[in-house]
């Protein structure tokens, strides 16, 4: 059986110019398999059968290996049996007849509701110079649904807060203008004409800087946050991201337009929502009622 895979993966690296971690990978997988059949009494791979198959599965299984891991080696499976029967006069792919593990559907991730947004935004103490900062950050973040990276990077001159806008990824190939609430206007103009310059070290020309002067960095920024989660009340696990995914559900829940969502957040965010958008029957019903065709 060792000698087949051998050949195999010599094929696979002169005539398929396979990388050595994708040679890797197969051996791993192909290797494991044929170390389960032999222990069964399995010597051939001609011999092998669907039912010594699913009980390869059942093994993988019993050890704990993840769905996405068994189909992983299915596929390696899948494609030595093509190999075989293509090269090797192999008459009888019991491959055939294995399917996929089902892949178990991802939970979505968790958002904050409207309430629970003003309870944070009322989290940082506004007596002190740096919980008038976070106010500022929260407003920036729960309105924009920018990344944490997009907002330590932020800079003064990225803000044009008269026309409510701020620049992204400034000088960048992805760099790009969006729009931002008259609420996190409010709270930036009050931070930014009271609050920074007795923080701001000299130079430094980033929006929101730590105590120190210098620019806020991601780690400061997830710090904060799991401090003021805490001190709000609210119970589930926040981070940046939830207040990313949080905005997104909100608009489009509200009627925003799907493109408006995929330009501030990108197609793969949009994904990730996906599952906050299925429509109950109840839904269904009523937006068919309010647009169905008049004939």
């Amino acid at each position: 059986m060792e000698e087949l895979v051998d050949k195999y993966l010599a094929y696979l690296k002169g005539s398929q110019g396979r990388s050595a971690n994708t040679l890797m990978s197969y051996r791993r997988d192909l290797d494991q398999a044929a170390a389960f059949l032999q222990a069964q009494g399995v010597g051939k791979w001609s011999a092998v059968d669907q039912y010594q198959l699913l009980a390869l599965i059942a093994e993988q299984k019993k050890r704990g290996r993840s769905p996405a891991t068994i189909n992983r080696q299915l596929s390696a499976l899948r494609q030595f049996y093509r190999y075989l029967v293509r090269h090797q006069q192999l008459r009888f792919n019991p491959m055939e007849l294995v399917d996929n593990q089902q892949l178990t559907e991802k939970l979505p991730p968790e958002i904050l509701t409207e309430p629970e947004i003003k309870q944070l935004l009322a989290a940082p103490d506004q007596a002190h110079a740096l919980g008038k900062r976070d106010r500022a950050l929260l407003a920036v973040l729960a309105t924009t649904g920018m990344r944490v990276s997009e907002l330590v990077d932020l800079l003064v001159t990225d803000l044009h807060l008269d026309i409510k806008m701020i620049r992204l990824g400034s000088g960048g190939r992805r760099e790009r203008l969006v729009p931002i609430s008259d609420q996190a206007v409010q709270e930036l103009k009050q931070y930014l004409a009271a609050v920074r310059p007795l923080l701001v070290a000299e130079g430094e020309q980033a929006v929101f800087v730590n105590a120190h002067g210098h620019q806020l960095t991601r780690q400061g920024v997830w710090k904060n946050l799991r401090t003021l989660v805490r001190q709000a009340g609210i119970e589930k696990a926040v981070t940046p991201r939830t207040l990313r995914y949080s905005f997104a559900v909100h608009l489009l829940r509200s009627g925003a337009d799907g493109r408006l969502i995929q330009e501030m957040l990108g197609y793969s965010e949009l994904r990730a929502i996906k599952p906050y958008l299925k429509m109950t029957v109840q839904e269904l019903s009523a937006d068919y009622r309010q647009h169905q065709p008049k004939i």
